[in-house]
């Protein structure tokens, strides 16, 4: 049989070997594992603030970019004007729109380079200048209209300066076929 001492001392190893495991667990796996959690936090926190820097570097060039844009934009309208202000100043077009849409890029586009621009009431027929409507079809009223060769028809808005220079180019054609047309009767 075995002595009781013996028995004694394995289960005071036991609890030796149990407070260590505790102590150094407690302890010294503790800091390690805390300094393995900070470098990790420390690292997101580094990666979000180079996201912030980038994120704000790329909103102040899209800001430049935008003024830019509208700058060259100004710069094109200028350039339309100065290139049919001569051959448009002093024309009258009338607008028909098929619904109550806005109007107000195609009013502001053609009295930039000079052409007065009216509203035009369904029936009413204008005596002098062009009809432009702004529709997908030609309304029914048009095809009894005598001077059905005066009209323009848009059937989207003009929302880029290439669209916009057709829609000059069109209108100044348009006005020279009719005075040509006008001299000659």
């Amino acid at each position: 049989m075995i002595h009781f001492r013996y028995h004694l001392i394995s289960l005071a190893a036991v609890f030796i070997a149990l407070g260590v495991g505790i102590l150094l667990g407690g302890t010294a796996g503790h800091n390690w594992f805390t300094w393995g959690e900070k470098e990790v936090l420390a690292n997101m926190s580094a990666k979000y603030d180079r996201a912030l820097k980038s994120n704000q570097e790329l909103k102040q060039e899209m800001n430049r970019l935008h003024l830019e844009v509208e700058r060259n934009k100004e710069e094109v309208v200028h350039l339309m004007a100065l290139r049919y202000a001569d051959q448009l100043k002093g024309s009258k077009v009338y607008i028909w729109p098929e619904s109550k849409g806005s109007l107000e890029r195609i009013t502001r586009l053609l009295q930039s380079v000079g052409v007065e621009v009216a509203a035009l009431q369904e029936g009413s027929k204008p005596l002098d200048g062009l009809l432009l409507i702004y529709a997908d079809k030609q309304p029914q009223w048009l095809s009894e209209w005598d001077k059905a060769n005066h009209v323009l028809l848009v059937n989207q808005e003009p929302d880029s300066v290439a669209k916009q220079w057709a829609l000059l180019e069109s209108v100044q054609k348009l006005l020279t076929e009719t005075r040509d047309a006008g001299e000659k009767s």
